[in-house]
């Protein structure tokens, strides 16, 4: 009975009636006033703490801004206070822009830059953080001012194929996220995340509102544990963690490091991975070490607001064969479309398009850009449909499941034939000692390049493939990198591959 306590109470008063992200935060700390809300190595924070902090922290900010709906740039260390920043903004009625806080200085300006924020809180720890005693009439007059399709937060994608944007998400849609969440994998107070994602990486927002809603735990993992995988599977032991909430690139970093063969953490009932492709290998190895736990697939660009596909794994996989990506959240629908935003036929390859709930409110100050991929659902001329442009290209499988092949910019023609660079990947990862893998197109001199990160020599990859691929997919030129350039966000940076190996072509 206590697996779906919390879900009744929001499913029977109605998402509605859910339409800021502080009525989760307050619930739980109604319910559970004593119990810690998020802890990392230093200190942690109750949920009654965490409404204390949020309502002083935005008073503070309601006496300096003295306007709702505006962006609070956040420099964030992956701490609780961290958390503490974010509802203090809410509570404001503002939204919140997290950055990385370690990044350098040249990096954040370009990011404060571009959003021009109303203030900007470096949340190194709770003790820091901007306060003032609560005000109770300011906190309510900013309160009544936020509608359910105001901004909760903006988040930076990751740059890795060119300049990074500030998604705009609603409060909506980060209800309808979690309401979705929390029905599908039935988390509850003994829910415990591992977090692992920086707060500066949109996944993050799994765990933050999931933990507000439900009243769970989140364990923030140190960052710098990771380059140690023993000792930051040991911390996640340490912690009581059940769920694991994880970038693909940190669930790779494990099972390349062969930690598994050492040491396996005990309880852990669901991984939800996503943020890139996830090669089958990468996948064996974990449902080999922890056999009883549920693995999951998410997809979904930060501009649809984390999620809006998920696949629960449940066969084997080949290595070298895709993940699917699967079937589209609650309240989602995916369309796929070919070049002339037509649906595409059983089994073709097309562009996603992504219309629902989760579709944010574009870009903040950039409606240029904004335009180009927010568009009218072509399928529909009878009433405004604004839906998301992925760039994503991918096909149904056999079973009608949706499978990622590449992005679209990574669509070819070679040979006389198109090519999904994706593909070429896809096989090349499912190789024995290959960690990671980037493939680029040279169209001046109709060269495929494949760059990785590995063990096995260069002549061996390219007579490998052979038997792998047709000849008009192998690729022309093979490169081993010592190591793969990545942003920050953890996904390779392709820009830099292209730029730092090969002249930028």
């Amino acid at each position: 009975m206590r697996r779906n306590q919390g879900s009744r109470f929001f499913l029977r008063r109605g998402i509605d009636s859910v339409h800021n992200l502080l009525d989760y935060l307050e619930y739980s700390a109604e319910r559970f006033p004593d119990k810690t809300a998020f802890a990392d190595e230093r200190e942690s924070v109750t949920f009654a703490q965490l409404k204390e902090l949020g309502q002083s922290i935005g008073t503070a900010i309601i006496n300096r801004v003295h306007d709702v709906n505006l962006p609070v740039a956040v420099l964030t260390n992956h701490r609780t206070s961290d958390a503490a920043a974010f509802a203090g903004t809410l509570y404001a009625g503002c939204f919140y822009v997290p950055l990385d806080g370690a990044a350098p200085n040249e990096y954040t300006t370009s990011r404060l830059g571009a959003i021009d924020p109303a203030m900007t809180i470096d949340a190194g720890s709770t003790a820091e953080l901007p306060r003032e005693s609560p005000d109770a009439s300011a906190l309510n007059n900013a309160r009544s001012r936020i509608l359910s399709t105001d901004p909760a937060y903006a988040i930076f994608t990751s740059g890795s194929t060119g300049l990074p944007k500030a998604a705009v998400i609603s409060h909506g849609s980060v209800v309808n996220l979690t309401e979705w969440l929390s029905e599908t994998f039935g988390f509850t107070e003994s829910t415990v995340f591992a977090g692992q994602c920086p707060f500066y990486f949109d996944a993050s927002v799994t765990e933050i509102y999931s933990t507000w809603k439900n009243g769970c735990t989140t364990h923030l993992i140190p960052k710098k544990l990771f380059p140690f995988p023993l000792k930051a599977m040991r911390y996640v032991e340490e912690t009581g963690a059940n769920v694991l909430p994880w970038s693909v690139s940190a669930v790779k970093m494990m099972a390349n490091s062969g930690v598994f063969e050492h040491f396996v953490p005990t309880g852990i009932c669901d991984v939800i991975f996503g943020g890139e492709n996830m090669p089958s290998k990468i996948l064996n190895i974990w449902q080999k070490a922890m056999p009883n736990t549920r693995f999951t697939n998410v997809y979904g660009p930060s501009e649809t607001t984390v999620d809006c596909a998920y696949y629960v794994v449940d066969r084997t996989f080949p290595d070298g064969e895709s993940v699917p990506i699967g079937h589209p959240c609650r309240n989602v629908e995916l369309l796929l479309l070919d070049d002339n935003a037509k649906p595409v036929q059983s089994g073709d390859p097309g562009e996603i398009y992504v219309r629902g709930a989760g579709v944010g409110l574009g870009y903040w100050r950039d409606p240029v850009r904004t335009s180009e991929v927010f568009v009218q659902n072509p399928l529909n001329p009878s009433y405004l449909d604004i839906i998301y442009r992925t760039g994503d290209i991918a096909k149904y499988n056999q079973f009608g499941e949706l499978v990622f092949l590449s992005r679209a910019d990574h669509q070819i023609k070679h040979m006389g034939s198109r090519i999904e660079l994706g593909e070429v990947e896809t096989v090349a990862a499912g190789l024995d000692g290959i960690h990671l893998v980037c493939c680029l197109y040279d169209k001046d001199k109709s060269k495929i390049l494949l760059f990785y990160e590995g063990s096995i020599p260069e002549r061996d990859i390219a007579a490998m493939l052979e038997a792998r691929l047709p000849r008009y997919m192998q690729p022309n030129a093979v490169t081993r990198l010592a190591k793969m350039p990545a942003t920050p966000n953890g996904k390779i940076d392709r820009v830099r591959v292209k730029e730092e190996y090969f002249g930028g072509f």
